[in-house]
Formats: C-alpha cells, sequence, structure tokens
C-alpha cells in the first residue's frame, strides 16, 4: 500500500505548488490525467467526477481563463482572503482525488494539497513582487514567467 501512496505525495506537492500559483491549473491538470487513465478507486466516490473527461475540459477553460485574467489590471492578490482560501480549497480538491485515486485516505492528500497550495501561494507572491521591483520588470511579463513555470512543474507532477 505504501509504494501506491508515494508517488501520490509528490504528485499531490507538485501540484499543490501549481495551485498556488494559479488556482484552477492543479485541478485541470489532475483531471486531465484522471480523464486518461480513471481509477477505479474513484469510481463509486464524490470525487468521481475529477476523472470524467467533461470536468476535464471544463477545468481547462478555467485554467486558461484564469492565465488572462492575472495579467488584467485590477485583479485581487492572490494571497488576500477570498484568493488564499480558494486556493487552499482547490489544493484540498488536487490532494484529496489524487490520494483517493491511490486508494488512500482522501483527507490527508487533502491536507497535504491545501498546505502546498497556501505555502506556494505566499511564495511566488513575494517572489513575483520583489522581483519586478529589484529588476524594474512588468508585472505582467513576470506572470507570463509564472505560467510557465506552473505549467512546467504540473507536467512533471502528471508524469508517469
Amino acid at each position: 500500500m505504501k509504494k501506491a501512496i508515494i508517488p501520490s505525495i509528490f504528485q499531490v506537492i507538485g501540484l499543490g505548488i501549481v495551485t498556488g500559483m494559479r488556482s484552477a491549473m492543479g485541478p485541470a491538470f489532475t483531471s486531465y490525467s484522471l480523464s486518461q487513465e480513471p481509477s477505479d478507486k474513484l469510481r463509486r466516490s464524490p470525487l468521481a467526477f475529477m476523472q470524467k473527461p467533461g470536468t476535464a475540459r471544463f477545468l481547462q477553460t478555467m485554467a486558461a481563463g484564469e492565465l488572462v485574467v492575472d495579467k488584467a489590471p485590477g485583479t485581487g492578490d492572490r494571497i488576500a482572503a477570498a484568493g488564499i482560501a480558494g486556493r487552499a480549497l482547490s489544493g484540498a480538491l488536487v490532494g484529496a482525488t489524487l490520494y483517493q485515486a491511490k486508494g488512500g485516505k482522501a483527507w490527508k492528500g487533502g491536507l497535504i494539497g491545501a498546505v502546498a497550495a497556501v505555502a506556494a501561494a505566499y511564495a511566488f507572491f513575494y517572489l513575483r513582487r520583489e522581483t519586478g521591483r529589484k529588476f524594474k520588470v512588468r508585472d505582467a511579463a513576470l506572470g507570463g514567467v509564472e505560467d510557465a513555470v506552473a505549467v512546467g512543474i504540473a507536467a512533471v507532477s502528471i508524469r508517469k
């Protein structure tokens, strides 16, 4: 049983980090991965919707929209109460889904995913802000770099 759970810990942390950077991207990559290789352990679970192709497409659309909205002026800080709460919930969804798909306890994965998302939200918020100040780089440009980093981490996290 432990061998099946260990890979999902790395997936949960990786996709939790991605979720802290872009709240819809972690769930989108999780759902895409599970829609390609559904888990029997999720079939009768309340989390079964995460492995449906329609859910994957919907979450991919949300993630793409978030990439655009992130660069718009007036977009709220990710560490504001609503932003951080949304990231914690998205991270928990990612973690719970991945753990349950491997036969683990959903609450453990949810906790790991939420903590990773919140920690990454703060880390990347301050990294992006301070990098922009120090090097005089526009926030939208840094946001594009952050998008690429998030996609890279997500792609590595779902790789088999």
